[in-house]
């Protein structure tokens, strides 16, 4: 491990089993002071499943998590392999111009199309609103101890964060499908 490097502590996942099925949701938030990587993913092992598709935002973001992971966890690489060789990314019709609103100001982060496609959905409204705080925060409060008052708060606060994260992409997916 090296200082200032992100490193995975968390994850969330909405699933659909099927196009008829209901909408479930598990999640992973590491919550002591040692190294996540391999309770990580030991919890996606039991999440995940063998097969089917693997939906994101930013690809490449976590694609480089599951690298990252792999190297702290080399017994676990191919199963990290597999993951990655799943992955669909759902910023692609932003991203690659194929779907563009004037509003999202030329941007495809999924803050800026959010908002657009789910005006219902606010990532404002959240005690934790962008990835860079929910690092920091979940570094001050498990690895580092501080404010120890406000972790239960702050752990609240990722788990919403994150939840609404995959929960939007299952929106923006459904407004896609309408098109």
């Amino acid at each position: 491990m090296r200082p200032y490097a992100q490193y995975p502590f968390q994850y969330s996942l909405h699933i659909l089993d099927s196009p008829d099925s209901e909408l479930r949701h598990l999640e992973y938030l590491h919550t002591d002071n040692s190294n996540s990587a391999e309770a990580v993913v030991n919890a996606m092992r039991s999440h995940f499943g063998d097969s089917g598709s693997i939906v994101t935002w930013n690809m490449g973001f976590e694609k480089g998590c599951n690298d990252a992971l792999a190297g702290f966890v080399p017994e676990s690489s191919e199963f990290l392999k597999n993951i990655n060789e799943r992955i669909v990314d759902l910023m692609v019709p932003f991203s690659s111009g194929a779907y563009v609103d004037h509003r999202f100001k030329g941007s495809a982060s999924i803050k800026a199309v959010l908002p657009i496609l789910v005006p219902d959905l606010s990532y404002k409204v959240l005690g934790i609103q962008d990835g860079q705080t929910a690092q920091r925060a979940w570094m001050e409060v498990v690895l580092d101890g501080k404010h120890p008052d406000e972790k239960e708060k702050v752990l609240s606060d990722l788990i919403e964060y994150c939840g609404l994260d995959t929960f939007a992409m299952v929106e923006i997916y459904n407004c896609l499908k309408e098109l």
